[in-house]
């Protein structure tokens, strides 16, 4: 069986690392700063995605109510925040989540195993009306972060603008800990 890693590896490979990937940058100072994210939680949680029943499986992917998914959707896993979502309401797309755990993948590559380790945000599906975006967030004690309501509302476009979370500090993402945990 093919791991999800031997993939990840594959797609960048042989793609390159596609043009639709976009990473976050830092902002200059004295702006907030974004939370940086360990590359290791990002691939657990993707492994999670991959592992669903039925994981290649084209599904109808929208916000409206007779998709065969319902968007948005968020999952978090140590430090690593991982999201996906239409552009829009009108929006639909038939995806699988070995797609979706492909493309978040190539961004864990491209974004957050290289500095400033911030994450990115990607189109996904033949439509590429549905965006992967993975960034940091605040750590917690444990290693999975329930959803609560901290991120509810963080806006769907992720553009910096509207997203206002600030650096962890020191820390290589690549590390472990990357700094402090949270209470």
């Amino acid at each position: 069986m093919i791991s999800i890693l031997s993939l990840i590896i594959v797609a960048v490979n042989l793609a390159g690392v596609s043009a639709d990937v976009g990473c976050w940058q830092l902002n200059p100072p004295p702006r907030p700063q974004r939370f940086s994210t360990i590359y290791r939680h990002c691939y657990e949680g993707i492994k999670d995605l991959a592992k669903v029943d039925k994981a290649y499986a084209p599904i109808l992917f929208s916000r409206k109510p007779n998709a065969g998914y319902k968007v948005p959707e968020r999952w978090i896993t140590g430090t690593c925040f991982i999201h996906i979502d239409m552009h829009s309401d009108d929006d639909e797309d038939y995806v699988s989540f070995h797609d979706i755990a492909v493309e978040a993948g190539v961004i864990n590559a491209a974004c957050v195993a290289r500095p400033p380790h911030l994450g990115g945000t990607s189109p996904v599906g033949p439509k590429r009306v549905m965006n992967v975006t993975i960034m940091g967030v605040r750590p917690r004690r444990g290693n999975l972060l329930a959803l609560n309501g901290e991120y509810k509302n963080f806006p769907g476009t992720f553009d910096g603008a509207r997203t206002t979370i600030r650096d962890l500090g020191p820390g290589s993402a690549l590390d472990g800990d990357n700094g402090r945990l949270a209470d």
